[in-house]
């Protein structure tokens, strides 16, 4: 697990599904998702639901224009290729990623392909973690659970700290959670605000996760439902604390 650190370091995580770059009205979302990355001031952005496409002759890379716009560092994992470009998940980060890494999430034949990114982080002496952005399949509850399974089998033995953001698509009291219960700190744990916009109590789907395997607690966590426009779902913020 290496040296601790020297001080208590705060972390503080973004993660939201952006509905492919587009709000209600097939309109760019872009301008949002900058607003409230500029208003909430998170250190690293976890987003799911992310493009990069050829429209009109030139390359929508949607998570680089953010990286340009917000001065941060990013990554890009490809989930599902088209005929002009791809849709995936994303991570801006305010510290520069040391080694990055992403895997195909297990499916049903005929399923749209998953993708798991992470990426390594040194924010401090003596904090070097793993923050892993994924979006699960929502059409399928045992594709859902069979993908949150491997996810966990794959991250819970880590010797290092990680943050897991995901768009899992399921409820707590719904099986692809159940995965996470007992390895994971669950940031909005007892929260019933929804993260979904048409969604009533308790409409939990999107997740901000910390595994216990050092010294970390939830310092705060909120449902940002400022742009309900922007996106079928609302961003989530956490702040982990390390020590």
């Amino acid at each position: 697990m290496g040296l601790r650190p020297q001080r208590v370091v705060e972390v503080r995580v973004l993660s939201y599904n952006m509905h492919h770059g587009e709000n209600k009205w097939g309109e760019s979302n872009l301008r949002d998702v900058l607003k409230i990355i500029q208003d909430q001031k998170p250190q690293i952005v976890a987003l799911q639901a992310v493009d990069s496409l050829h429209e009109n002759g030139r390359i929508n890379y949607q998570i680089r224009r953010l990286a340009a716009q917000t001065g941060m560092h990013y990554l890009y994992g490809a989930s599902d290729s088209l005929a002009n470009g791809s849709h995936g998940v994303g991570i801006l980060s305010k510290w520069p990623f040391e080694n990055s890494q992403k895997l195909t999430l297990p499916s049903s034949p005929g399923a749209d392909p998953r993708t798991l990114l992470c990426g390594l982080i040194s924010a401090a002496e003596g904090l070097t973690f793993r923050i892993c952005s994924a979006r699960l399949e929502y059409a399928s509850v045992f594709d859902r659970a069979l993908q949150s399974a491997y996810v966990n089998q794959l991250l819970a033995p880590s010797i290092q700290p990680v943050l897991l953001a995901l768009d899992m698509g399921a409820r707590p009291n719904e099986q692809p959670y159940f995965s996470y219960r007992t390895r994971w700190l669950d940031a909005a744990k007892g929260s019933y605000l929804p993260t979904w916009t048409e969604g009533i109590s308790g409409d939990r789907l999107d997740y901000l996760m910390a595994l216990k395997n050092t010294r970390v607690r939830v310092k705060s966590y909120k449902v940002i439902q400022d742009y309900p426009d922007a996106s079928d779902h609302y961003p989530i913020l956490a702040t982990f604390e390390f020590w």
